[in-house]
This record gives structure tokens, C-alpha cells and sequence, in this order.
């Protein structure tokens, strides 16, 4: 069975960045929550969701002493559910090995988000991602609560091309933050 457009991206994009050396992908997560810290969007949310890197993705933890409500998934089943978390508060390794937070007695509720943080194995300028194929964000994305909160891809500039391959279940992001800058998903 030939493997699909998806899976050979996938595979080569995190071929590229296991090839980043530990200071070239420090440099680049610096460079990355820089241009996040600068932009006008993310200064003047107050609620953010964001993640806990894993498997080399761009690494934002130096924004998280940042005076903001956080919050970051906990896979339950096939959905994600947010829960708030500051820095020294216990974290447990849950699915696929990603750090979720262990106090689960704040959940976030849509209506408190301003800004959705996503990572990215790949992105393009029309705002189509790639994740690792779990369908985790698009599920996430597709529901009427989640749908207008503004979700922004975080990946490194390697993984930011033209075009990606994309399916119908695809949600578009509003678009990505590379450490070059902003790209608008518009196109």
C-alpha cells in the first residue's frame, strides 16, 4: 500500500526538525516567542490556550510567566479538554507521552479563550495544518464553540510551505507564527 501525501510529509518534516541540533532549535523557540511576545493579537489576550512541547516542536514555556490565564489539553477519548495550569504546578505525561497538567479542577470553557496556540508539524499560506494525524485540533476546530476563537499554527519556518495536501474534515487556522514572523492563513 502506497503511503499517503500526508504521512510522507509528516515523516519528512519531523526527519528536519529531529535534525535541528539543541541550541539551533533553542534559538529558533526564542525567535518563534519573540515575534509572539511583539504582536498586538497575543499582548492583549488574557486567556491563551497553548501546549507543552514534545518531539522538538517550537517551545514556548518561556511565555508561560507571563501575566495570562494558560491552558493546555488533556486528551480524554478522541477530544481535547483545557484545563489551567501555572508554572510549578505538577504536570503528568498522558497520551502519546505529552505533558497535561495534573490539577485537573480548572477547566476552561470556550467563552473564557482568546487565543488558541496550535502545534504544527506543517503549515501554508491558505492556513491548512499538519499535525501528527490524530484529528485531536480538527475535531476540536469543527465545533461551534471552538469555531471563531482565533486558532494560530505555531511552527518553525521549515515547516512552512506553499501548499499542503489537504482533506475536507481540515480546519483552517487564522494563521501561523514562525520565528521569521506572522503569516496570515488567507491566503
Amino acid at each position: 500500500m502506497t503511503p499517503s501525501p500526508k504521512a510522507d510529509l509528516r515523516r519528512r518534516l519531523l526527519q528536519q526538525r529531529r535534525a535541528l541540533t539543541p541550541q539551533e532549535w533553542r534559538f529558533r523557540s526564542e525567535r518563534l516567542c519573540e515575534q509572539l511576545r511583539a504582536w498586538p493579537v497575543f499582548q492583549n489576550a488574557q486567556n491563551v490556550l497553548a501546549y507543552f512541547s514534545a518531539r522538538q516542536e517550537p517551545d514556548l514555556s518561556s511565555l508561560f510567566t507571563l501575566p495570562k490565564i494558560w491552558g493546555f489539553p488533556v486528551c480524554v477519548g478522541a477530544d481535547l479538554r483545557w484545563y489551567g495550569w501555572k508554572p510549578g504546578r505538577d504536570l503528568k505525561t498522558g497520551a502519546y507521552g505529552i505533558a497535561e497538567p495534573a490539577d485537573l479542577t480548572q477547566p476552561l470553557a470556550p467563552s473564557d479563550i482568546d487565543l488558541i496556540l496550535v502545534p504544527a508539524l506543517g503549515g501554508d499560506r491558505r492556513g491548512y495544518r499538519l499535525g501528527y494525524g490524530g484529528g485531536y485540533y480538527d475535531r476540536l476546530l469543527a465545533r461551534p464553540e471552538w469555531a471563531e476563537i482565533p486558532a494560530w499554527g505555531i511552527v518553525f519556518d521549515l515547516g512552512y510551505l506553499k501548499s499542503l495536501p489537504n482533506d475536507p474534515w481540515d480546519r483552517r487556522l487564522a494563521g501561523f507564527c514562525t520565528e521569521s514572523g506572522l503569516c496570515n492563513g488567507a491566503g
